[in-house]
């Protein structure tokens, strides 16, 4: 009886969510144009969080799925991308905040598309679900499959390897891969978490110990050459298309071994900045 229950709750706030309106894409609300970044890789978040989305032989991957309702811009952006005619198959999140969950749900129904991320980014997500309110209320996806850490799905031809790499909360979940840049594959990697406020104990060595496992990730060949940052600011997303849009040689902007090493160096600092000093022994 009680899941009944549950089940006509979740059925009656999807139905709620499916009738909110699409926000107006302006620049003042954080609408981006989406874009293409590489073959086989567009991007399709706003001004603040990212969204990416992977094309591959069995469908389109969406990985985060941004608030809710701006989570409502991704069907209009695959449409402008000319991806609306092609399956969403699977949606992956990284973790469980708002920003980056809080769409999922809203996709997953509208796609019939599989949902996996960690256990703990579940809960988290759950837990933030019960605290949304008004045009951003929004409940948490089905999951159909929790991610283990270093395993793998692959997906028509695309494989994704997964990490769980706690720190930012306790359910990150990193995401690594293959794209293509004119025929030539390049590593791409999520890092499922690079907030460092540690409102919970333990999470700062906990970050440490993930970007520490991350640096090494990327120093295996292939060497991870392609960050997708989950916030755009963190790797100069725009000023990287800008510059692509500028460049008449054809070398791609989002490319770049050092660039990866150097924003794990910068995401370690910040951390060891952040966090909580012990107290100093008594002379």
């Amino acid at each position: 009886m009680l899941r009944i229950l549950i089940a006509m709750l979740a059925a009656v706030s999807l139905m709620a969510t499916a009738e909110t309106a699409v926000p107006e894409m302006t620049d003042k609300n954080g609408y981006v144009e989406p874009f293409r970044m590489f073959d086989n890789l567009y991007y399709v978040g706003d001004k603040w969080v990212s969204s990416y989305v992977v094309e591959t032989s069995a469908g389109l991957v969406i990985i985060d799925t941004l608030d809710f309702p701006y989570s409502r811009w991704i069907p209009l952006n695959l449409k402008k991308l000319g991806l609306a005619h092609k399956p969403v198959s699977h949606i992956l999140v990284t973790h469980g905040h708002s920003d980056h969950t809080g769409g999922a749900a809203y996709l997953q129904s509208r796609y019939d598309a599989e949902v996996i991320m960690s256990q703990a980014g579940l809960q988290l997500a759950i837990e933030q679900a019960n605290k949304s309110q008004g045009e951003n209320t929004f409940v948490a996806p089905r999951v159909t499959a929790f991610a283990q850490d270093d395993s793998s799905i692959t997906i028509g031809d695309t494989r994704f390897k997964l990490y769980l790499t706690p720190g930012h909360t306790e359910g990150d979940m990193s995401i690594d891969f293959m794209v293509n840049d004119n025929g030539q594959q390049q590593r791409a990697f999520v890092v499922g978490g690079h907030g460092v406020n540690f409102k919970a104990a333990g999470l700062a060595e906990k970050f440490l110990s993930s970007m520490n496992r991350t640096r090494a990730l990327a120093l295996e060949t292939p060497q991870i050459t392609v960050n997708l940052a989950n916030h755009p600011h963190k790797n100069q997303l725009f000023e990287k298309r800008d510059k692509n849009a500028l460049n008449k040689r054809g070398d791609n902007a989002f490319i770049g071994h050092l660039d990866f090493l150097n924003f794990i160096a910068e995401q370690q600092a910040l951390a060891r900045k952040k966090a909580p000093q012990p107290n100093a022994e008594a002379p």
